[in-house]
């Protein structure tokens, strides 16, 4: 029985992977690096001290990973405020689903609460939510399963009985880690098969959960 569906945020409720990369790789051609796939798919789901560590290690101790992500986000905030954030296909309609039918719904992604909320305020779902975790709160951030764990707690929901939705290697890793099931909603990333075998179902996007979750409660 679902009695909680957890979400991540980026690339599964926005189309906010997409516009990282591509923010990324204009900071890239301004200053000289070359930032590509094998990258991107190493720091998706991060938190940022993780991702940074990942920059180090590929680029040198001294990249200057807080600059350029400062300048990345400014690229990325400039484009929300003038387009608006991008909502992933069946987003509204599953949330709709779940609280009509008095299913928790949560968000734990490995972003900083700020950001979170800025994209929640720009797509009018700040308050849908039942609550909300970020990569800032946990110790451990994915492919932990700590930041999912934590979120079960808080919502009082047995482990067994929640629902994660994901796009990233690390945040199926930290699903599958954490004893819970994990919905793959692929968005940039190729997940390879063997990390595609550690999900309850792939779905081509939000739209189809509620039908799963439905076939899970008739059970």
């Amino acid at each position: 029985m679902i009695k909680a569906v957890i979400f991540d945020m980026d690339g599964l409720m926005f189309d906010t992977e997409r516009l990282a990369k591509e923010s990324w790789q204009k900071i890239g051609e301004k200053y000289g690096y070359i930032f590509n796939d094998e990258l991107f798919n190493k720091v998706m789901g991060l938190t940022i001290k993780a991702t940074e560590k990942v920059f180090k290690d590929t680029y040198g101790h001294d990249f200057p990973y807080n600059n350029l992500r400062n300048e990345k986000n400014k690229i990325m905030l400039k484009e929300i405020e003038e387009n608006g954030v991008g909502i992933k296909k069946g987003l509204i309609e599953c949330i709709k689903y779940l609280k009509k039918n008095n299913i928790l719904i949560a968000i734990a992604s490995s972003s900083q609460r700020s950001v979170i909320d800025f994209y929640l305020e720009s797509a009018n779902l700040i308050d849908e939510f039942d609550y909300i975790i970020s990569g800032q709160e946990v110790t451990k951030g994915k492919p932990d399963p700590e930041i999912f764990l934590t979120c079960c707690k808080k919502l009082n929901v047995n482990k067994e009985n929640a629902l994660v939705l994901e796009d990233s290697i690390n945040g199926i890793k930290a699903a599958f880690d954490g004893n819970i099931n994990v919905v793959l909603i692929p968005d940039l990333v190729q997940v390879p098969k063997e990390i595609e075998k550690l999900t309850l179902k792939k779905l081509s996007d939000l739209s189809f959960v509620p039908e799963l979750v439905e076939s899970i409660n008739r059970i």
